[in-house]
């Protein structure tokens, strides 16, 4: 019998279908549907940098100055990247939330997150990240 999936993971899977749909949307090249795609993955890489910053905030004997700076750096890099030319900034945002992934490595979070949550932060990060590299790719080597 399948286990039912948390709240959280319901949302994470929900909050790939936009990456997903509006990504194929660029494939096809749906008019204005790759500056949406890269409007959606900057509020996801800020929400993703926020949260972040919450376990730090929330761990303030264990806090490591520098990703607490890496989690903010994100965001701004993420701002930063919504400003330049779509080929631009879908490999600025891939590299954000490879970035983000990296600072929850960190035994920091490792305590503070379910190994659950850890195995579904993997895969959505894996989608978001080969929907960047498609949107990429069609928007670079589309005939």
């Amino acid at each position: 019998m399948m286990k039912s999936l948390s709240l959280s993971e319901r949302l994470g899977y929900a909050g790939l279908i936009p990456f997903v749909l509006i990504g194929l949307a660029v494939g096809i090249g749906v008019e204005g549907s790759a500056e949406l795609f890269k409007l959606y993955s900057v509020l996801i890489l800020a929400f993703m940098a926020g949260g972040c910053w919450g376990v730090e905030q929330a761990n303030p004997e264990k806090i490591d100055n520098t990703l607490l700076a890496l989690s903010i750096g994100a965001f701004l890099w993420g701002c930063i990247a919504y400003f330049l030319p779509i080929n631009v900034a879908v490999l600025m945002l891939l590299v954000g939330f490879v970035l983000l992934l990296w600072i929850e490595a960190n035994p920091l979070f490792k305590s503070a997150y379910e190994e659950s949550y850890k195995k579904l932060r993997l895969i959505l990060t894996s989608v978001v990240l080969a929907m960047h590299v498609f949107v990429f790719l069609s928007t670079n080597y589309s005939a």
